[in-house]
């Protein structure tokens, strides 16, 4: 099917300026057996203590490693911490370290190299926590543990202590039933105590499978093989790989074309303006392009919605009224969105706010809402509202999503409700959101670690922005205890079922119209082996193999 490839190249070329080769110095046959992939975002850090983008998570997920880690079906499973017991009121975690797990090679180290011990996981966690390392995951611990440590009071014991070199025990002050999940989060890698914070975020240590061997920013990261990683696969040490090298270039359609050629083994994501050509409506690789690479698609636990700020601000706007928002949420026809302006990327999303994807959340619980333009009628006449003199919507997004508003604008439009797209940068956007500024907008929730209370918090009255993620002001006090009662309970089946509970009290008052649950689509040689997709869009590169000769 070399003809294939041959229309991409003819095709993608054209709107190419000029070829990006970031990697023009290196010997290919010497590198023959390292991973090639590329990042059309910064990687500004490789310190986890202050990674946010993608970019940078999965660099610094090669390098480094955390007590727990999760799974592709999102269960916790033991990684550097082997085991733990939780205390039966849910606020003592004790972690029973790994004693065959070695630090990668540095001269820090008096030997080259030595083991990792509880005081390493005491120094990583303490350093988060501590308000002068200004880590953006301090979030992690700020209402969970007495912190009062910090503000140097000889009265208060540090809430994470070794009990010996390979037994770590945190204290909580209360319980918080997600709490195991979160220290799989990259701000929780455990790197050596002996670092110099100032030089870490170009010098990175840590246990992972892969080491840092060079960084030239804004154009790539080179990693190799850690000798002394403590996972095998059968007899054979991991990783499989030699190394990882991961391209810096900015234009996605440029970045595609090398892996049309053969330079990258793996891709990320599908740009617009070759999605059509590459997938077909219902999300599949063509036919023609099925023999050149493989595709992978996996829930994202990522949700897409229009927000309404429903406080007291806006009480006057159209917005306000809750039989118009129904209006407005029964007029979409989401599948018709997935699959013509998505090619079939996506979950409609028929439930609340939580994505499909999370283990042992009881989805069918979840109050169902499907397209019927009759009931988006009924509720519009319920609402009183006077189309003919109402101002039109002012829906807010990003240049990104504009395509997606404009689809919204046109359904709405069916049932003679007038929308007035505003577009602004992102970041103007989110100030907007944040400051109270706009009462609709288009946005997004990725979580930050997948339980369905990271999506819930977004509608606490305690979380208003500007200090909090809840932009909606949304506030009901029995949605606020039902969240909070499902963080102290220690039964997982009764805690879901209070968490769907909550969701469905707050979708009843529908502060959001969410229009689909996305998804993480990639792509690979067909020499790559043992790559797959995950609803946390997670890449792990210890068990990949390449055949090519």
């Amino acid at each position: 099917m070399k003809h294939s490839r041959n229309f991409l190249k003819t095709w993608l070329i054209f709107p190419i300026a000029i070829w990006i080769n970031s990697c023009q110095n290196v010997d290919n046959s010497k590198f023959s057996n390292y991973f090639f992939y590329n990042e059309d975002q910064n990687i500004t850090t490789l310190d986890p203590a202050f990674v946010k983008a993608q970019s940078e998570i999965w660099a610094v997920s090669q390098i480094f490693e955390g007590l727990v880690e999760y799974d592709d079906s999102l269960n916790v499973v033991p990684c550097l911490a082997k085991s733990w017991t939780i205390s039966p009121d849910g606020k003592t975690y004790t972690f029973n370290l790994r004693t065959d797990v070695y630090f990668h090679k540095s001269s820090l180290f008096k030997d080259s190299s030595r083991k990792m011990n509880a005081g390493d996981v005491v120094f990583s966690l303490s350093r988060i926590a501590d308000p002068k390392t200004a880590s953006p995951g301090a979030w992690i611990f700020n209402d969970k543990m007495d912190l009062r440590f910090f503000e140097n009071s000889d009265s208060f014991k540090l809430p994470i202590r070794a009990i010996n070199d390979s037994t770590v025990v945190l204290e909580l002050t209360h319980a918080f039933s997600p709490f195991l999940g979160i220290l799989a989060m990259p701000y929780c890698f455990i790197v050596p105590k002996e670092i110099n914070t100032n030089e870490f975020r170009n010098h990175p240590i840590g246990t992972g499978p892969f080491a840092f061997r060079k960084w030239e920013e804004e154009v790539s990261v080179l990693l190799g093989r850690n000798t002394l990683y403590y996972r095998f696969e059968g007899a054979k040490r991991l990783p499989f790989l030699d190394g990882v090298l991961i391209d810096n270039v900015k234009n996605k359609q440029t970045a595609f074309m090398k892996f049309v050629q053969g330079e990258y083994d793996f891709f990320n994501g599908i740009d617009a303006t070759i999605k059509d050509e590459l997938l077909s409506r219902s999300g599949r690789l063509k036919p023609k392009y099925t023999s050149e690479f493989k595709l992978f698609k996996s829930p994202f636990l990522n949700t897409e919605y229009i927000g309404f700020n429903v406080g007291p601000k806006f009480k006057n706007e159209a917005s306000s009224n809750l039989n118009f928002r129904k209006a407005l949420n029964f007029a979409i026809d989401r599948e018709k969105l997935i699959g013509f302006l998505r090619n079939g990327v996506g979950i409609p999303a028929y439930y609340g706010f939580t994505p499909s994807g999370l283990p042992k959340y009881p989805y069918a619980n979840i109050e169902k809402t499907i397209f019927n333009l009759d009931s988006a009628v009924y509720y519009l006449k319920a609402s009183k509202i006077n189309l003919k003199t109402m101002k039109p919507i002012e829906l807010n997004t990003t240049q990104d999503y504009l395509e997606l508003m404009v689809f919204v604008q046109k359904e709405w439009a069916k049932i003679g409700v007038p929308v007035k797209i505003n577009v602004h940068p992102s970041s103007f956007l989110r100030q907007l959101r944040k400051d109270q500024e706009i009462s609709c907008w288009r946005g997004s929730w990725i979580a930050d670690y997948p339980d369905p209370e990271n999506y819930l918090v977004c509608f606490e009255t305690r979380n208003f922005s500007p200090n909090g993620p809840n932009y909606f002001h949304y506030s009901t006090a029995s949605y606020d205890q039902m969240v909070q009662e499902s963080n102290m309970c220690l039964n997982d089946s009764i805690r879901m079922q209070l968490l769907a509970k909550a969701e469905n009290k707050m979708k009843s008052e529908l502060p959001c119209v969410v229009l689909y649950y996305d998804e993480s689509i990639r792509m690979t040689q067909n020499w790559i082996q043992g790559l797959n997709a995950n609803p946390i869009n997670f890449l792990r590169l210890r068990g990949v193999k390449k055949t090519k000769k």
